[in-house]
């Protein structure tokens, strides 16, 4: 009867401290859960601030001509460059949530992470490759932003492998406190992290090689790809294929202004 009681006792215990440590788990995954939403939400808020803050619709009424050669926006860069230095230009693609400033750092790691506040956040900037000109002088220009869960940042881009989407947003926009560029999207496609579009090309040989690739590859099919391009503006998230992922959307800038 001692012995029953002892076993009794001793699996009672075992099944609290079950209880203890499942209840640990749960609080401790529960609050990491909390930090991610919480940084989302931090992250949304700083964002849509910004974009209240600094861009208001164009004086201008954008006409129904196509393509458009008058973007529905415009930005306060001497406000935004007041706020932080750094900052090189704003992108926006109507439809999505990509209507955000972009950030040129010391290196490539100085906005991965870091909000135009200079506030750590794991959304981080969208940002140009350090080794690019801000004045998109460069025969291939090279924007990153990250594949958030809730749709922020360059998540959008992802939705490039459906050719219906790409029918509903044929271009985007980038200005800068110089100019207005409209993005014409020509491609789209999976790549790694180390494929050769993240090399800054050197001349027109190494600019058509890579527009080849793109083009072979690419998961939809643009309406139409100049005959002449001598320059690009590369967007680039990841993606969830393989490990080091990532997806490409190739631009066309145009001068509007």
């Amino acid at each position: 009867m001692i012995a029953f009681l002892g076993r009794l006792s001793m699996g009672r215990i075992i099944s609290n401290l079950l209880i203890v440590i499942f209840t640990a788990i749960i609080a401790v995954s529960g609050y990491h859960l909390y930090q991610i939403f919480h940084e989302y939400h931090v992250g949304e808020q700083q964002y849509e601030s910004t974009a209240n803050t600094y861009v208001r619709p164009a004086e201008e009424t954008p006409a129904e001509d196509y393509p458009p050669t008058v973007c529905p926006i415009s930005v306060d860069f001497e406000g935004l460059i007041a706020q932080n230095p750094d900052v090189v230009g704003w992108i926006y693609s109507e439809g999505t949530q990509i209507n955000y400033p972009v950030l040129r750092g010391e290196s490539n790691e100085t906005y991965l992470h870091t909000m135009i506040n200079g506030e750590y956040n794991s959304s981080g900037s969208i940002f140009m490759d350090f080794r690019c000109q801000p004045d998109l002088s460069d025969y291939n220009t090279i924007l990153y932003g990250h594949h958030m869960k809730n749709g922020s940042m360059f998540a959008s881009l992802h939705e490039y492998t459906d050719q219906a989407f790409y029918d509903d947003h044929k271009f985007m926009w980038y200005l800068t406190p110089d100019h207005v560029y409209r993005l014409d999207v020509i491609a789209g496609y999976v790549g790694d992290a180390e494929a050769e579009v993240y090399t800054i090309f050197q001349n027109t040989d190494e600019l058509n090689h890579y527009l080849s690739y793109a083009s072979s590859h690419s998961s939809f099919t643009p309406e139409a790809v100049p005959e002449d391009i001598n320059g690009i503006v590369v967007l680039s998230t990841c993606s969830y294929e393989y490990d080091d992922a990532r997806y490409v959307v190739v631009t066309v800038p145009v001068m509007t202004d």
